[in-house]
């Protein structure tokens, strides 16, 4: 039995590939706006807004508002964790990463042990 063979038209196809490149690459030589690819799924939506709300955190952090960051990223991991028990199986995308119960739990325990480490941590002595 032969391997199977890329068709004429097809996704695997290299003609259509090339083809697919060169029209997005005239376009934008032509000074027309390629609009980017946003995610399709609900899920995949929700994760682009959980690291946009990690970033910002991480720059809070960065800038010496190590309170404030690190109540954002662990605000947002809670988040995170609600909205993967409430986003259905079928939208889920790339908030998806092991099991369902697993992604709750490990985002959940995630974001409150970061919240309680923000609040609980006494200030240092002035400087």
């Amino acid at each position: 039995m032969g391997r199977p063979e890329p068709r004429r038209g097809r996704s695997d196809d290299a003609r259509d590939a090339a083809q697919q490149r060169g029209r997005r690459g005239r376009e934008a030589r032509r000074g027309r706006l390629v609009s980017p690819v946003l995610p399709r799924s609900r899920g995949s939506q929700i994760y682009l807004c959980l690291l946009v709300g990690v970033g910002v955190g991480l720059a809070l952090v960065g800038v010496g508002h190590w309170r404030a960051g690190l109540l954002v990223v662990g605000v947002t991991f809670g988040l995170g964790g609600l909205a993967r028990a409430v986003v259905p199986q079928d939208h889920v995308g790339m908030l998806r990463v092991r099991g369902r119960t697993f992604d709750i739990v490990w985002l959940t325990l995630l974001g409150v042990s970061l919240a309680v480490l923000a609040l609980v941590v006494p200030p240092g002595p002035p400087a």
